[in-house]
């Protein structure tokens, strides 16, 4: 039988199985204003005349169901409880609601409700931007996740320009963390761009994921899936020369539930494993003409996660978890020009122990502190032991030259206090984001790397370059981080709210100690509250971001040896004394200072109908002070050097000094519209389409200019700039049997340098441009893409609510129009694929999946 076939009887199947839906329902959540759950919250539902419809109370993840309801208007109660104030607010019923979320405060400052599929009125409150995309553990089961990777789902929807230079920042349960640490299905909900100048996070809202974990049960609840795809139901990649034999199988669940029977303790743990057996496509340009060929990359992960939660009393709950992720990956690094033999293999693994304590002190006074114990291993091995061979926009062959370990013991601590006082809602906390003891055993680069201009210079044997290091390469060495913030929420008017914040930071290896960000917002809603005018601004200040105070401990001339020799005679003598040639050094320059940025921003939301709203607005940032390297040692040249010709460095007692410094800038315009809601029977969810221009004059802490004595003259696009992205996430024709789950993506591309391929200024970065011609003035191609999700859930008894057990089965489609997505091209004109690309996104795949809940 073919796929074709297979996929139109599976198809048939589930739809055959569905039954129509004869009452509505609301579902939802209740949490504090730390975001932890409330169990134990009465919650009613009355019609307009005051009688009772329908009542309800939270579980211990602070989930509610009301059943048995009837298209109408009613009142959603939430009485007093445990200290919380009462909450109140009207909800129009047309259809089932699943996603209602009520968080209650401690005193007279507003309640807040959420509910995204169909209210979606609007509010003051600066957490409550209707730009912010918003994922429940529901919707993740409605739509197509690729690999149930849910950050790789959701990172289009952050803006580059906004993420630190560590990559995006990732927060969970209020703890920036380095992964999720938690199966798919154990998450309850992510949050993007809520409350964007919050001063409790380090990065503005487009540069963070916030994700909250589902907590334990009173009731035994848990969820298994298992995920596959084969290669036999695959589009080929464009470059593969022919379909590789690619399989992937995915496990994955948890179970919550109590412990004892009391009542008072709960657990939930939650297990993944990966198995995948990929492959990578090469192709290149090698002496013999066109290299093309498939390359498996298998990799395993496997996750495993505990936590116990007690309730000591209504005021006070402890939290007690462990996390744990071990993962191999083989050939990583293959693909486009690199050949299989430079290939590399990892090895990782995190152990996380956390403990997580709120107290409620007072009726309007929270504290919580969590506090994370962290540990990473991670291993790289060369596939191949020997000297690296590196042809300008042609190959990448040899070894990798990439085995390095690494060790890290982290601490990560916060704790916040929230107080509420009439019109004052007041969070002030302490923050330790790391406090770090590294350890690196570096060995890359031991047999040296060797790099041509291009494949006559391959033949010819006239390297521009030759780098190799020797030495002990083990360091030890702390990275700590600091801050502090304190953020006032302030109702001035009914119709006018504030938000006040300053936040402090802190990092070892820089020296300035002055980095403070103010940050305010206002919103402002005329008339009877259709229309919220927002506003803000905020200084956000950056990190060295990864690993890069190893490199400095690294390279200082003690621990490594590290060597450049510009036009070597090749191939290198194996008996060739490194320790004649003088070493290479990394350091910070002596007026470093922390990067920061000057965001800014105004819009308005507007809600068009009950089930809908739409948002606009203007968002800026100016950056200052970013990170770039420089060569202080380089040659100084003459009027018309001579490529081929060896020049002096300054100090001839140190051969490149890369010099880290903060002498960048960006500048980001942009203009962001948006949709969320419900349109009628036919779509829900949410669109962003942001066009903007984001212009800088360096690529990161490790990019350095073509011409050393003049580093500003890098201004042009930056290099993650794309001036359209559009994104939609949601479900087409939601709440029927032939409902869809959709994420589209369409992009206009990213900018790539155009080079000579030479190492024209004489400094072995060969990253010479063209007479007039500025950094990143080419193009490479869009991005347009379309995944789908049919999944259809079969009851498996009669039981509603927290009884209900079903069976889902699912097909996914990425990339289901078969659109070629090129990446990878070449900006060197001594490359015969200059302006090519080299590498493409996948084709088209399908994507199995069955299910299991309770």
């Amino acid at each position: 039988m073919s796929p074709r076939h297979l996929l139109a009887l599976l198809l048939l199947a589930l739809s055959c199985s569905s039954f129509a839906q004869t009452v509505l329902s609301v579902r939802g959540s209740i949490l504090d204003p730390t975001g932890a759950a409330i169990p134990g919250a009465t919650v009613r539902l009355e019609t307009t005349a005051g009688v009772l419809a329908s009542q309800s109370e939270s579980d211990a993840k602070g989930n509610f169901t009301l059943n048995n309801l009837s298209p109408g208007n009613y009142s959603l109660i939430v009485p007093t409880y445990s200290g919380f104030a009462a909450y109140t607010a009207p909800l129009h019923l047309t259809t089932s609601i699943a996603n209602v979320k009520i968080t209650l405060f401690t005193q007279s400052i507003n309640q807040e409700v959420n509910v995204d599929d169909t209210n979606q009125s609007l509010s003051t409150d600066s957490s409550a931007n209707k730009d912010t995309v918003t994922v429940s553990g529901d919707d993740l089961r409605k739509i197509p996740v690729f690999d149930q990777d849910i950050v790789a789902t959701l990172t289009p929807f952050l803006d580059s320009s906004a993420g630190s230079s560590g990559g995006t920042t990732i927060i969970v349960d209020g703890v920036e963390m380095k992964s999720v640490g938690v199966s798919a299905s154990a998450i309850q909900e992510v949050r993007i761009n809520n409350d964007p100048y919050s001063a409790e996070f380090t990065r503005p809202g487009r540069g963070r994921i916030e994700i909250t974990t589902k907590p334990g049960s009173p009731i035994f609840h848990g969820e298994a899936n298992f995920i596959f795809r084969d290669a036999i139901f695959n589009a080929k990649n464009y470059f593969s020369p022919v379909r590789p034999p690619e399989t992937r199988r995915i496990y994955e669940g948890h179970i919550g539930g109590p412990v004892g029977r009391d009542g008072h303790t709960s657990f939930i743990a939650s297990a993944s494993y990966r198995q995948q057996d990929t492959a990578s496509v090469v192709n290149a340009i090698g002496p013999n003409g066109v290299i093309s060929e498939n390359v498996l990359t298998p990799n395993r992960n496997s996750q495993y996660s505990m936590r116990v939660t007690h309730d000591f009393s209504p005021n006070h709950r402890l939290s007690v978890g462990y996390n744990y992720e071990g993962s191999t990956s083989t050939n990583a690094g293959v693909g486009g020009i690199t050949l299989p033999e430079a290939g590399y293999n990892l090895n990782s693994r995190e152990d996380d122990a956390i403990f997580n304590d709120r107290l409620i002190l007072t009726p309007n006074l929270i504290n919580q502190l969590l506090v994370t114990f962290e540990k990473d291993e991670d291993v790289t091995k060369s596939v191949t032991d020997a000297q690296s061979i590196q042809v300008s926009g042609s190959f990448i062959g040899g070894g990798a030259q990439a085995d390095i370990a690494r060790t890290e013991n982290t601490i990560h601590v916060n704790e916040i206090l929230t107080w509420s006082h009439g019109k004052h809602y007041l969070r002030i906390g302490v923050q330790l984001p790391q406090f770090s003891r590294r350890a690196v055993d570096d060995h890359t680069n031991r047999l040296g790397t060797v790099k041509f201009a291009s494949l006559t210079n391959y033949a010819a044997n006239t390297p521009y370059v030759f780098t190799a290091q020797q030495g002990s390469g083990r360091a030890l060495y702390w990275i700590n981080e600091l801050g502090s913030f304190v953020q006032d929420q302030i109702k001035l008017t009914p119709h006018l709210q504030a938000s006040l914040g300053l936040r402090y930071d802190w990092q070892t290896f820089l020296p300035d100690n002055n980095n403070f960000s103010p940050r305010i917002s206002l919103a402002y809603a005329p008339g009877k509250g259709k229309t919220i005018f927002r506003t803000g601004t905020g200084f956000f200040y950056d990190r060295t971001g990864g690993d890069f105070p190893a490199t400095v401990k690294l390279h200082n001339g003690v621990v490594l040896h590290s060597i450049q020799i510009q036009n070597p005679t090749f191939p290198i003598p194996p008996s060739f004394d490194f320790n004649n040639i003088p070493t290479n050094l990394a350091r910070f320059d002596a007026h470093v200072r922390t990067p920061y940025a000057m965001q800014y921003s105004v819009g308005v939301e507007r809600q068009i109908h009950k089930t809908i709203t739409v948002t606009a607005a203007y968002r800026g940032q100016v950056g200052v002070k970013s990170f770039r390297s420089r060569d202080a040692n380089a040659p100084i040249l003459p009027p018309d050097p001579i490529l081929s010709a060896n020049y002096p460095r300054p100090n001839l007692n140190y051969g490149q000094i890369q010099q880290i410094e903060s002498g960048g800038r960006n500048l980001l315009n942009a203009l962001d519209l948006s949709f969320r809601g419900q349109a009628g029977r036919w779509f829900s969810g949410q669109a962003q389409y942001t066009f903007s221009r984001f212009a800088n004059n360096t690529g990161g802490i490790n990019a350095f200019p073509q011409n050393q004595y003049n580093p500003n003259n890098e201004w042009g696009r930056a290099d993650q700039d794309r001036r359209q992205r559009f994104n939609l996430i949601g479900t087409i024709n939601p709440d029927h049997w032939l409902s869809l789950g959709v994420i589209a993506t369409l992009y206009t591309g990213t900018p790539y340098t155009e080079t000579t391929g030479n190492d024209d200024f004489h400094t072995g970065l060969g990253n010479a441009r063209p007479a007039g011609v500025g950094r990143n003035t080419l193009e490479a191609g869009g991005v347009a893409s379309l995944d789908l999700l049919y999944d259809h859930d079969l009851r498996l008894t009669r039981e509603t609510g927290d009884k209900a057990k079903f069976l889902s089965a699912g097909v996914s489609a990425f990339n289901v129009l078969n659109h070629t997505n090129f990446t990878s091209y070449i900006g060197s004109l001594n490359s015969s694929l200059f302006e090519h690309p080299t590498a493409a996104l996948a084709g088209r795949q399908l994507q199995f999946s069955i299910g299991y809940r309770f």
